[in-house]
């Protein structure tokens, strides 16, 4: 068994389809090649290969991408809301691995160290480790057996799904570690803040 794996969620890169809040005061294809770079960022942050990668992609798999080409198994999200796809991936991937990380494609600031971090953290006996996000929501995730009642009960894309994902966990008295606050890039502030 593979100690670490990271699974990644994303979306195929479409006009229209990506960063539809970005799109509505950059356009859709300023949103698009915003996009496009957060996916490439997203590869070179992840390209290691001391870890298993699974790239979960919403909708059909692509049969050839741009992007995560090499080293990724490519799998398909299933459908539901956020935290039905985020257990359902988990599910899937924690009897391969006894460590398990997810991440989406929005936080150009994640890179290696705090990836590195997560996984020491969980060989260290934290049930889960989160990263703070600084809109309310988190941008990593990591346990090393399923805790799937920290997906139940959450308002997904509020500000709360931090502190609820944290407050649940604390509730069935697991040992939770958190990452450095980092930005997703969201909407129109997020941009600007991360181009300059």
């Amino acid at each position: 068994m593979e100690n670490k794996a990271l699974i990644i969620f994303a979306k195929k890169p479409e006009l229209g389809k990506v960063k539809t809040r970005l799109a509505k005061d950059l356009g859709e294809t300023e949103a698009l090649l915003a996009y496009e770079r957060l996916l490439k960022i997203t590869e070179d942050v992840t390209e290691g290969s001391w870890m298993k990668k699974y790239l979960f992609w919403e909708g059909e798999i692509p049969k050839q991408s741009d992007f995560f080409s090499s080293g990724y198994v490519y799998k398909s999200q299933k459908n539901g809301d956020l935290g039905f796809k985020m257990k359902s991936a988990f599910e899937e991937i924690l009897p391969l691995h006894s460590q398990v990380c997810i991440i989406g494609t929005d936080c150009p600031y994640l890179d290696e160290s705090i990836l590195k971090t997560s996984f020491d953290l969980l060989e260290n006996d934290s049930d889960l480790v989160i990263g703070p996000a600084m809109d309310g929501g988190y941008y990593l995730l990591g346990m090393r057996k399923l805790h799937g009642e920290v997906f139940e009960g959450v308002e997904w894309s509020t500000d709360r799904v931090f502190a609820t994902t944290v407050s649940i966990a604390i509730e069935k008295r697991l040992t939770v570690k958190e990452l450095p606050k980092l930005r997703d890039i969201d909407t129109i502030e997020d941009y600007y803040i991360w181009k300059n």
